[in-house]
């Protein structure tokens, strides 16, 4: 597959940077990856042991397109039986491992054991089973020449799940959070990331009217200028709300991006997409003591600096983290974020050569944080004695690092061309049953 002009171009030492951030990404998450069941967990433990024996379905959906990316690149030999092992473990194929499902509607718990899949006192979520099928489909599709078999376990394991609990008000765009009893409960306002959700539904029940209004009312590519908007310095910003000042964190724009054939291919969500990381680029700027180079409004663990996982946003970031994996996430719209990466890497992060031999432990900490790069960091604790060091990083915060590279270095299409359209079902559909 063919390198983008943007890649081509860089300096050396540059493309350097980016080829050791783009492998290290990959490596991050397999690391987090349980060899015999093949799930993988929430997170890397930056100073624990991996993989951690929780699961994350979500992150075994990352992993999914993880070994896509590996095996595109050569880095992985093996990455093609890895997403076979990964499906099996996902769907109960593998002895001893059954992961948590609604018993009624085939949806997966949040969390489960990642050994034996027992669900670890989460709730059933259609977001994290959403982002498993997505990996799976995503896998199907890119193995489907050499092993057919990995596309026929995808497609029956999107068509395992009654997607109809999802729909809470097809007029509304509100879809269902958690499914309980075989019921969907905790409904969402659109726009988020659970644009998601409402592809995936279409694609496995492209039969049902409430599935396909939910889609048609709310997210076809049509529909998109006449969702939610905040206005941030008069750049329109896609929300869940018409609250004025109301945004959310830029990884909800990415994921739609990357993950849903018909906004990775639209014009129109590009625009807002652009809208997005602008906004968050300059929102940053109004802190005066912080570089150009430092941005990205993500979500993730802050253990050590405030004790719990946040969603960082415009107007809502305690603690002024910023996310390193959002400028990636981005760069398909902002290219020139390849230096910001850079400069954060030359100027405070040298993950690949820090040293500080009159402080080892300080020296030890830093390499175990940054083992595989740039991510999470506290800009005001960079230059301090005892700065912050993140403690793990979320598997489905960092997927943004290994998309963006990705798609940087080899251009959209390798996401376009593994997601299917929910517009070209809907239609196809159609055809049949006229």
């Amino acid at each position: 597959m063919e390198t983008t002009r943007f890649y081509d171009r860089l300096p050396r030492d540059v493309k350097a940077f980016v080829d050791r951030q783009y492998r290290d990404a990959y490596a991050l998450i397999d690391a987090c990856r349980n060899p015999r069941t093949g799930l993988y967990g929430d997170a890397y433990m930056t100073m624990g042991v991996n993989p951690e024996s929780r699961c994350s379905v979500a992150a075994t959906g990352v992993g999914l397109i993880a070994l896509c990316v590996a095996d595109l690149e050569g880095w992985d030999d093996e990455a093609m039986a890895k997403a076979i092992v990964t499906l099996n473990g996902a769907t109960g194929r593998i002895e001893g491992c059954r992961p948590a499902r609604d018993a009624a509607t085939g949806f997966f718990a949040h969390f489960v054991d990642m050994e034996t899949g027992a669900n670890l006192h989460s709730e059933i979520s259609t977001i994290d089973t959403s982002l498993l099928v997505a990996g799976a489909l995503f896998a199907g599709r890119h193995f489907q020449d050499r092993t057919p078999v990995v596309a026929e376990m995808a497609d029956a394991l999107l068509r395992s799940i009654d997607w109809r609990v999802v729909v809470a008000d097809k007029n509304a765009g509100s879809i269902h959070m958690i499914v309980r009893d075989g019921r969907g409960t905790a409904p969402l306002p659109a726009y988020n990331e659970y644009v998601l959700v409402s592809y995936l539904a279409l694609l496995g029940r492209p039969d049902d009217a409430d599935i396909r209004e939910l889609w048609e009312r709310s997210f076809a590519e049509h529909r998109i200028s006449q969702l939610p908007q905040a206005r941030y310095r008069d750049i329109p910003v896609l929300t869940d709300t018409t609250r004025e000042g109301a945004f959310l964190s830029s990884f909800v724009h990415q994921f739609p991006f990357y993950l849903v054939g018909d906004y990775a291919k639209s014009p129109k969500y590009r625009e807002f997409f652009e809208n997005a990381c602008m906004a968050d680029r300059l929102k940053w700027k109004e802190a005066s003591d912080v570089p150009s180079y430092v941005w990205g409004y993500g979500a993730g663990a802050n253990d050590g600096l405030y004790p719990t996982y946040h969603a960082d946003k415009i107007n809502d970031a305690p603690g002024d983290i910023a996310s390193a994996y959002i400028v990636a996430g981005f760069l398909p719209v902002y290219p020139a974020g390849v230096f910001d990466l850079y400069a954060l890497y030359k100027l405070h992060i040298p993950y690949d050569s820090y040293a500080n031999p009159e402080r080892p432990q300080d020296e030890a900490d830093f390499r175990a944080s940054y083992k595989y790069g740039l991510h999470r960091y506290s800009w005001r604790h960079l230059e301090l004695p005892n700065r912050w060091y993140p403690e793990k990083v979320t598997v489905i915060d960092w997927s943004s690092m290994l998309y963006g590279f990705a798609a940087f270095k080899r251009g959209m299409a390798f996401f376009t061309e593994r997601l299917p359209e929910a517009a070209s079902i809907a239609a196809g559909f159609d055809e049949k049953a006229g």
